[in-house]
Order: structure tokens, then C-alpha cells, then sequence
């Protein structure tokens, strides 16, 4: 008997591997519009509760529960993890708080997001801290391969001046009037871009020839363009240029550089930035972009939101608002409940929970991102940086979404991909 339990784990081991691997393929391939298209009536507002979470998240728990029971009796297996990761579990602590205290308010109807948006990026690190190596890599490469193919279909959208699939959200269809903006595999543009500009810095930290980091940087960034995310190319292109600056500087204090590579790139930003940039002027892509730099409306629905504290009363700050309330709160200062919503997850979570449980919840998703940024490299920390400074800037992570999912899974298997390039040098 004891042979056969030990002959299972390994056989374990390499299912945790294949259902973690369905499961990010499932989280990339299988956005709003795909479930929609599919009958799945994951944004809808009917349907049964099985429905509301996304089925990555099903393959992604079970990849879980194998690779707990692979190494034994899995609640102390999981509870041996946590303290591995202290971090983790002081997230998984506020997430939970905040969790239980809005279904013992509101109940269920509307809850399926904190499972899919703030549960399963805990669920992807403690599935991926036990997976080696290899296998991070292989679950890395896929993760990167779908977003660039999720880019070149952005651009092949951007092109064709119409998306691959409709934009259906709680059963309407989302049209970008004016202005095209694509919504490749991932659905909304504003998921796609969070997504994009993480997977864009962070690989900036693996072991990949230069060519290759230019050639992918290069698409990212068109299709941040096409996505028609303001904040998203802002943000990814400072960051671009300071982790490009703080290398050079770098190297000339190393003199690592000659005046030729020095020449060559001035050159480069001088001649060829410039007529880049007026190719993609004259493409249309982005136009959204360039001709939007200005306060138009979606700029300032974004400052009208902090009006709502004119409406609201000490005990609801308190004690938090129902969702039914939240919409009505928002009827009052002018938003339209169909299209426009109060873009700051950081206020919707505090107006949702009361102040008390939105300091506990906050704590626990900074520890999060603390466990990110002491595991990550300089492109890691950047993409941390700029995905937090543009979830901020949108309902994200108070609202169904994969972003912080596969931001966690990104930055965790980028983490370990540098660490092993590290280790092989030392030993050259």
C-alpha cells in the first residue's frame, strides 16, 4: 500500500502541472466575449451561481487540491505553505474579511467576483511555489505566447476597424462609439491593457536576447495603442524609458559602453522614434490616444466620482453600501449606470465595506504586492508599479477580472525564470 501512495505523488505532481497550464490557457483564451459567444452566463445577470466564476478558476482550484494532496493530508500541507509565505496568508486574511463581511451584508448576488478577481491569485501562487523550475518556464512561455498572439489579433482588430468577437457584458453589447478600440481574447480594453503592460515590463527581467525583448516590447506597445488604454501606454512608456535610462547610465559608469553603441542609439532616438511614431500617427492606430489628450469624458468621470462623498452619511462609511445602493449613489452624481461605473477600485471597495473592513482588506492586498516586489527584478517592480497606478484608475479589482491573476502568475514565475539565469551565470 505504502508503494502505490508513493508512486501517486509524482503522477500528481505532473496533473497539478496540466491543469494549472489548462487553466492560465483557459483564463487567456476565454475572455468575456468568448463565455458570451459560448452561452456561458458568466457576466450575465441571470444564471446560476456555478456559472459566475470563470471556468480557469474550476481547473486552477482543482490544480490546487492535487497539489496538495500529492504531499499528504492537504489542509496542514496548506497550512504549512502559508507559513512559507506569510505574505500570502496576511492577504488571503484581508481578501477573506472582506469577503465574508459583504456576503453576511449583501449575500451572494454579486460576490462571484472576489473568488475570481482577489481569491485566485492566492490559489495561482500556491500552486506554482510547488511547481519546479521547468515547469514555471513551460507555464511562462505559454502565458507569454497567448499574449502575444492576443496582441497580434489587437492589431489585425485595429486593421479590419471591427473585433473578432462582441463585446457582450451583463448581456449588453459594449460598443466604443467614435473611436475603435480592439478587445482581442481578453474582452474589455481596460483588461487588456492591465494584462499587456504587466506581461510588457516584466520581461523585461527574463533571460531573452535583446532582439527578441525589442521585438515583443514593440508589439505590446502597438497593441497597448489599439486596446485605446490612455494610462496604460502612459504609464508602460515612462516606465520603458526609466528602465531603458537607469541601464545606460549603468553601463557608461561601468563603461560597459563605447561611443559607437552610444552614437547608435542617440541616432536611433533622434531619426528613427520619431518617423516610428509618425508611421503610427498615419496608421489611425491609437487615435483614440493622440486625439484624447484632453479632459473628455472618461477623464471626467474619473473626478466626478469623489463627489459621491457629498451623498454619503457617517454610518454608511461606516458600515459600507449594497451594491443596489452603490448604483444609486452613482445615479446621483451623474454617471449613467449602463456605461459608466466609479472608476477607482480603491473607493468602490471602501464605499462597499465601510471603512474598518476596507483597512483590513487594503492591508492584506498591499501584503500581496509586497510578496511580488521583494521576489521581483527592476522590470518586475515596474510592472507592479504601473499595473497598481492603472487598476486604480477603473472599477478592475473590485469587478470580475483575471488581471491580478495572472499579474501574481506573471510576476512569480518571471521572479524564478530570473533567479535561474542568475544562478546559471555564477556557476559559468
Amino acid at each position: 500500500m505504502s508503494a502505490m501512495v508513493l508512486d501517486a505523488a509524482p503522477v500528481r505532481g505532473r496533473s497539478t502541472y496540466v491543469f494549472a497550464a489548462v487553466a492560465f490557457l483557459a483564463y487567456l483564451a476565454l475572455g468575456v466575449p468568448a463565455l458570451s459567444a459560448l452561452g456561458i452566463p458568466y457576466s450575465a445577470p441571470y444564471g446560476s451561481f456555478v456559472f459566475k466564476f470563470h471556468p480557469g478558476s474550476y481547473l486552477l482550484a482543482v490544480a490546487l487540491a492535487l497539489s496538495l494532496l500529492s504531499e499528504g493530508n492537504p489542509l496542514p500541507v496548506l497550512l504549512q505553505r502559508l507559513r512559507d509565505l506569510p505574505l500570502l496568508a496576511a492577504y488571503l486574511c484581508g481578501i477573506g474579511v472582506a469577503c465574508v463581511y459583504s456576503l453576511s451584508r449583501y449575500g451572494t448576488s454579486g460576490a462571484a467576483f472576489y473568488i475570481d478577481a482577489l481569491v485566485m491569485p492566492a490559489v495561482a501562487v500556491l500552486v506554482l511555489c510547488r511547481l519546479d523550475r521547468a515547469r514555471q518556464q513551460k507555464i511562462l512561455k505559454l502565458i507569454l505566447a497567448m499574449l502575444l498572439l492576443n496582441s497580434l489579433i489587437a492589431l489585425a482588430e485595429a486593421v479590419a476597424d471591427r473585433t473578432l468577437i462582441p463585446l457582450v457584458i451583463a448581456d449588453k453589447l459594449i460598443t466604443f462609439e467614435g473611436d475603435f478600440r480592439a478587445t482581442a481574447l481578453l474582452g474589455h480594453p481596460l483588461e487588456n491593457g492591465l494584462i499587456t503592460g504587466a506581461i510588457l515590463l516584466a520581461m523585461l527581467d527574463l533571460p531573452l536576447s535583446t532582439a527578441a525583448k525589442l521585438a515583443a516590447c514593440l508589439l505590446f506597445l502597438l497593441s497597448l495603442l489599439a486596446f485605446g488604454g490612455r494610462t496604460s501606454v502612459l504609464l508602460s512608456g515612462v516606465a520603458l524609458l526609466f528602465h531603458g535610462g537607469r541601464r545606460a547610465i549603468g553601463g557608461l559608469r561601468r563603461g560597459r559602453y563605447g561611443y559607437v553603441p552610444i552614437l547608435a542609439v542617440a541616432a536611433a532616438v533622434i531619426f528613427v522614434v520619431p518617423v516610428a511614431a509618425a508611421l503610427v500617427w498615419e496608421s489611425g492606430l491609437g487615435d483614440r490616444i493622440f486625439e484624447g489628450l484632453y479632459l473628455d469624458n472618461s477623464a471626467e468621470v474619473r473626478l466626478r466620482i469623489y463627489s459621491v462623498f457629498d451623498f454619503v452619511r457617517t454610518d454608511d462609511l461606516v458600515f459600507g453600501l449594497s451594491p443596489q445602493q452603490i448604483v444609486a449613489l452613482s445615479a446621483r452624481i451623474g454617471l449613467d449606470p449602463t456605461y459608466e461605473a466609479i472608476e477607482n477600485f480603491w473607493l468602490l471597495m471602501l464605499l462597499q465595506l465601510g471603512l474598518p473592513i476596507f483597512v483590513l482588506f487594503a492591508a492584506g492586498l498591499i501584503s500581496g504586492l509586497l510578496l511580488l516586489w521583494r521576489r521581483s527584478g527592476p522590470g518586475g517592480r515596474l510592472a507592479l508599479l504601473v499595473f497598481v497606478a492603472t487598476a486604480s484608475t477603473t472599477n478592475s479589482l473590485a469587478s470580475k477580472t483575471t488581471a491580478l491573476t495572472m499579474l501574481f502568475s506573471i510576476l512569480f514565475c518571471t521572479a524564478t525564470a530570473a533567479q535561474g539565469a542568475a544562478v546559471a551565470r555564477d556557476r559559468r
